[in-house]
This record gives structure tokens, sequence and C-alpha cells, in this order.
């Protein structure tokens, strides 16, 4: 049986699941974590739940996404963030 809650939750559709996939890919991206790392299927499903809840705004999403994985997960994000050359250009 279904709890009151859950009826309002927002359906997810392939164009919705399109956005939030393209989302935690520029999450991965940008964090150096590969997308089947533990910590990025928490944020998958952190998102999926923010979106089922209302929230669509690509850029909230996008910043929650990167604000848990930084809380979650500091040492995947340090160690993404050390091997970025620094200054722009790698081997310079």
């Amino acid at each position: 049986m279904l709890s009151s809650q859950s009826i309002h939750l927002k359906a997810l559709d392939t164009a919705d699941l399109h956005r939030l996939q393209a989302i935690l890919n520029l999450i991965c991206r940008d964090a150096g974590v590969p997308l089947r790392a533990p910590a990025m299927q928490k944020i998958a499903a952190l998102l999926i739940s923010l979106y089922r809840h209302g929230v669509t705004d690509e850029d909230k999403l996008l910043s929650v996404g990167r604000l848990a994985l930084v809380q979650n997960a500091p040492g995947l994000s340090a160690a993404a963030e050390a091997d970025r050359p620094q200054g722009g250009v790698a081997g310079a």
C-alpha cells in the first residue's frame, strides 16, 4: 500500500532520467570519480529523490550533488583535486 506522501511524488520519464544522468556525469567528471563508485551511487539516489520531490532546477541539483560528494566522500574529492594540474596546463 502506498503512503500518502508517496502518492505525491513525481514520476520520472526518459527526459527526466537523461537530465539527471547529465548532472551526475558532470559531477563525476569534475571530481574525477567513476560513475560506479559507491559514493556516486548514493548521490544518484539523492538526486532522484530530490527530483521526485520537485527540485528540478539543474543548478540546484548540481550544487547539492557536489556538496554531498564533498561531505560524504571527502577522500574521493580531495584525491581528484590533487590529481588536477595547478595553473591550468598539465606538464607546464
